[in-house]
């Protein structure tokens, strides 16, 4: 079975990493894993940007979710 790593910019390098049967499923678990991830930080980004970059072992790339937080100032 194939092994995905999900690094996460604000993190650590992922070693360690997760099998899973194929990209699809890396897809989804990936964005379950962001899902949970910003919940559980309730909105505070510590930047104005969060990335995962999901990838094979082999290096090849397979999905980046990227989330952004633009505040619009008063007037």
């Amino acid at each position: 079975m194939p092994k995905f790593f999900f690094n996460i910019s604000s993190e650590r390098p992922d070693t360690v990493g997760l099998e899973l049967p194929d990209r699809k499923t890396a897809r989804g678990e990936a964005i379950r894993a962001a899902g949970e991830i910003l919940r559980d930080i309730d909105g505070a980004l510590s930047t104005q940007e969060w990335f995962m970059i999901v990838s094979e072992e082999s290096g090849d790339y397979v999905l980046e979710l990227r989330f952004s937080v633009r505040e619009k100032t008063p007037s």
